[in-house]
Formats: C-alpha cells, sequence, structure tokens
C-alpha cells in the first residue's frame, strides 16, 4: 500500500462458506478502516450485473437467447456491417462482451467529469458505432453491461439499483451494499477514491450497470461465499444450479463467460479453475477472486487503480492451493505440443505489427520461426504453430496460451483470436502491404489532440500519415466509409465529420 500510494484498502477471505479472515487496512477519511468501509468496485460490478440478469430469468421475466428488442424494440445501434444489429443482439452476448461494442458512450464514460442519470448514458448508446459483427468476437465493453441493466429495470419495473437490493444485497445479508448514488454518498463510513495527478475525483459513475456497486470487505465475503458455493449460501439455493453453470459455462469460447473470467491452472495433479473479476477505476479498485473446486473465495478493495493492488491475495491464493493440492505446474506444458514448420507464404503473411486492448507489438519469424514482440518489450515469446492457423506461447504466468488465427474479411483485418481474450490481437500493418490511398483531404485531420479526463489532459494523441494511410497514436485508419468518418484495424471509430472530433466516443481537442 505504501509503495503505491493507496491509502485505505479492506479484505476477506472466505473458506468453505465461512469468512476466515476480513481486515481493514489504512484510512477513510478520519476513520481507520474496518470490514464495513464502504469502497466503489469499479467493473466487479459486472459479476453482479450478471447474476442480476440470471435472476430475472430465475423469475421468468427475461430470456438470454432472444433479440434485446423484445425487451426495448426502439433500441437502434450504428453499424457498418449489418442494418439492424439490434435484431441479434441477444442478454447472453452482451453478458459475455461478444456483442460488437466499444468501451465508451457519447454521454456519460471514464473521462467525462458530469454524470448524467443512467437513462441518458443507455440512450446515447445508440449513438455509437459496433466494432465487429455482432456474435463475431469478445472485446470487452462497459456498454454491453449498462444496456444489459436497463433492460432489467425496463422489464422488472423497479430501478437497477432497487433490484440489485432485493433480489442479491438483502437475500446475502449485504447489508451495506448498493448501487445507489443516494445511499451511498451519505454514508459516514465510506472510502474516498484516489488518482495520481487530481485532487479530487468524481463520487458518482453513470456505469450504474457496468461499474456502479459500492461494498465493503464483510458483505463481498458472503457474495464470494455465494458465488464459491455455486449460488447456495447459508443453506438456501439463491441461484438455481442450472443457471450458475451458464454464467460459468464459456460457452462462446475464450476466457470470459458471464461477467467472470477464468484462469486455468494444475496443482500437483489437480486442474483448478480460478474465477474472477478485477475493477478498477474513478479512484479505486477490486480484485475478486474463487475457487469453487477449493471452496475459496478472495476480495481485495482499495482506494486507488493501482497494479500492486490487483495483485493483493494472489501469493496467499498460489501457496494455499499448493499446500493443499501440491506444486503449481503448466496445465498445458508447451513441450508436450508437435510443433509443424509453416510455409513460407503463411509466415509472410503473420508478419506484422498488432493491436490489442492492453498489448501492441510486432510478429517476426527468423529461420522460419515466429516470435511475437511487444512494444517496448526487452524480449519476445515465441509463436509455436502446431496447425497453420493455431498457434501457442507461453504466458508471463509461464502457463501456455493458444491463438487462432482468422484472415481479413469484410473490411477487417486479419485477427488472432487468444485463449485470454484480453490478449487478442488485431493486424495493424507489415512490410508486405501495398501503400494506402493517401488523399490529399486527409490533411486537414492532421496534427496534436488531447483527451481530457475529469476536466484535465489526460492523454496525447496524434493523426498522421504512414505508408498512404492515416493513423492515430500507431493504430492504423484502414476504412473510410463516409468523409470524415474512419474506423481503425481494432474496429474503433475516428470521427471527424462534425465541428468535434471523436475517437472511441472520447471528443479529441486540438492541441
Amino acid at each position: 500500500m505504501a509503495d503505491s500510494g493507496i491509502g485505505a484498502a479492506a479484505i476477506c477471505l472466505v473458506h468453505q462458506g465461512r469468512p476466515v479472515w476480513i481486515e481493514g487496512f489504512g484510512m477513510a477519511a478520519d476513520r481507520a478502516v474496518d470490514p464495513d468501509t464502504l469502497f466503489s468496485i469499479q467493473s466487479t460490478s459486472k459479476s453482479f450485473a450478471a447474476v442480476a440478469v440470471l435472476l430475472a430469468v430465475q423469475d421468468g421475466l427475461l430470456d438470454l437467447d432472444v433479440p434485446i428488442t423484445r425487451y426495448w424494440p426502439e433500441f437502434r445501434v450504428n453499424s457498418r456491417f449489418e442494418a439492424t444489429p439490434g435484431d441479434r443482439i441477444t442478454l447472453r452476448l452482451l453478458l459475455a462482451n461478444r456483442a460488437g461494442f466499444t468501451h465508451e458512450a457519447p454521454i456519460g464514460n471514464n473521462y467525462d467529469p458530469a454524470a448524467p442519470n443512467f437513462a441518458a448514458h443507455v440512450r446515447s448508446i445508440s449513438d455509437t458505432w459496433l466494432r465487429f459483427p455482432v456474435g463475431d468476437r469478445y472485446r470487452y465493453s462497459n456498454l454491453g453491461y449498462d444496456l444489459a441493466g436497463h433492460i432489467v429495470e425496463r422489464v422488472v419495473g423497479v430501478s437497477y439499483a432497487e433490484w440489485l437490493r432485493r433480489r442479491i444485497f438483502e437475500p446475502l445479508g449485504m447489508r451495506s451494499s448498493t448501487a445507489d448514488p443516494r445511499v451511498y454518498l451519505v454514508a459516514a463510513n465510506r472510502a474516498a477514491g484516489t488518482h495520481k495527478g487530481y485532487d479530487s475525483i468524481p463520487l458518482v459513475t453513470p456505469l450504474v450497470a457496468s461499474g456502479g456497486v459500492w461494498s465493503t470487505a464483510r458483505d463481498m465475503a458472503a457474495y464470494a461465499a455465494f458465488l464459491a458455493g455455486r449460488g447456495r449460501w447459508q443453506g438456501r439455493q439463491h441461484l438455481a444450479p442450472e443457471l450458475w453453470a451458464e454464467m460459468h459455462s464459456f460457452a462462446l469460447g475464450g476466457d470470459y463467460g458471464l461477467g467472470v473470467m477464468r484462469s486455468e491452472r494444475a496443482y500437483g495433479k489437480t486442474p483448478l479453475r480460478l474465477l474472477h473479476h478485477r475493477g478498477g477505476g474513478f479512484g479505486f479498485g477490486c480484485n475478486f477472486v474463487y475457487c469453487p473446486e477449493a471452496e475459496i473465495g478472495w476480495a481485495a478493495l482499495f482506494n486507488r487503480p493501482a497494479l500492486a493492488g490487483y495483485r493483493f491475495g494472489m501469493d496467499l491464493i498460489d501457496k494455499a492451493l499448493a499446500g493443499r493440492f501440491g506444486p503449481r505446474t503448466p496445465r498445458l506444458p508447451i513441450t508436450s505440443l508437435a510443433p509443424i514448420q509453416l510455409p513460407a507464404d503463411r509466415v509472410r503473411a503473420l508478419r506484422g505489427h498488432y493491436v490489442g486492448r492492453n498489448v501492441s507489438g510486432t510478429i517476426g519469424a527468423t529461420d522460419g520461426k515466429l516470435q511475437f514482440r511487444k512494444d517496448k518489450a526487452d524480449s519476445g515469446e515465441r509463436l509455436v504453430a502446431t496447425a497453420p492457423d493455431e498457434y501457442f506461447a507461453v504466458n508471463v504466468e509461464g502457463e501456455t496460451v493458444g491463438y487462432r488465427y482468422y484472415p481479413a474479411r469484410d473490411d477487417l483485418p486479419p485477427h488472432l483470436e487468444c485463449w485470454e481474450g484480453e490478449a487478442s490481437l488485431d493486424y495493424n500493418g507489415g512490410p508486405d502491404d501495398l501503400l494506402g490511398p493517401d488523399r490529399k483531404e486527409w490533411q486537414r485531420y492532421l496534427g496534436s489532440y488531447r483527451v481530457r479526463q475529469w476536466g484535465k489532459p489526460a492523454m496525447d494523441v496524434l493523426v498522421e500519415r504512414r505508408h498512404g494511410y492515416l493513423e492515430i497514436n500507431g493504430v492504423r485508419l484502414i476504412a473510410e466509409t463516409e468523409s470524415g468518418l474512419f474506423f481503425t484495424s481494432d474496429g474503433e471509430a475516428v470521427d471527424f465529420r462534425g465541428p468535434t472530433a471523436t475517437w472511441r466516443n472520447l471528443v479529441l481537442e486540438p492541441s
């Protein structure tokens, strides 16, 4: 905490349905943090959103697999791939982050200092552009969750925050937890969020479903016991076993289910699945992990979105599992794979620069062997091919992860879909590319911009020409669907058509 500027934190450890350790650390305002200090848990709220939807399914009010236009007939969203994408978007796709949405809305986002009401925020989703065809691939998004939360309140007839209170917080004895600003703003025992470079941070987020829950270590212990218990808590089955299984089925591929991510591990000879969802933003962070096979759960809540906080408890969990099942070993040792020699044309097709959500880098080849070297990294990862479209590498934890190659189509570049969804990659240009159109009218878009967060400059943005294309901070604009409306290699809209330019729905101010 001291090394990372975290002034307040609270943790809980659960085993076999019971809290075995709950403690607060540091100070919240003028009092010591305790198990009942409120923290914003940010994107860990998505776990609650998934459960909220599943409980409405359990009550016969919603269906995971019908178009959301059944519940909101007027809903629209822009897509360059299909005319009426809303007719194909389902709640399952929203909760699995596979509906194609971008991450931020024009009204109410992680950068806007204002806090519009939830309805205004959700309505503005209709002004966004889908990054990919509906159901095509995983991309993490706040908007899908906020849309799902809004559909819940449209159908159940009460606010989303009230639905959480009635169906989750009260039944699980989570007495302090809330998504209602009228409750958490007046709470005396509430931590204040902190963020480097800011004296104050907005207290209210408009992202009610995707990031709006406030909770305590004591309450999160109950929630961890509920999920680690497969929907059962204190002798009662609150969420039907088949719906708990739906949440954790990962049936659409990748490592994101419905409001939960997975990490596949092996301890001794026992395969285990760690289930988790982290959160960070608006001055807070949360690390939430549970393992039903080991009947353990963990939550760490802290008042700064710092890397150290997201590691809180992970060594403890690792040692606990190793002590019970045996030392951790790679679940799929890369030495157990039988590599093939790729043909020269496939090696050439793979070479180039790639971009992803949290990573970018270059795939190159030496003596026919592929390597992915991350930007600004000292070393790279060797890519082992087992088929022309199947590749494997070893991640930072020593685990083998797989990539599947998809060729270019529908104005989308080639793509490497990773088992770890956040590590998936989109082709961003390579040495064998032809020159782009390099239109003279693009000159007026060139230059330096900045993005403000909560009223202060937070991100420098550069639009420049390279290899006959425009690039924005190194990401190529590969399609111009109408004059001034571009789409990047990773599907984001860049719009120069109005008086104010936008990228990912964030305003670009000339600097």
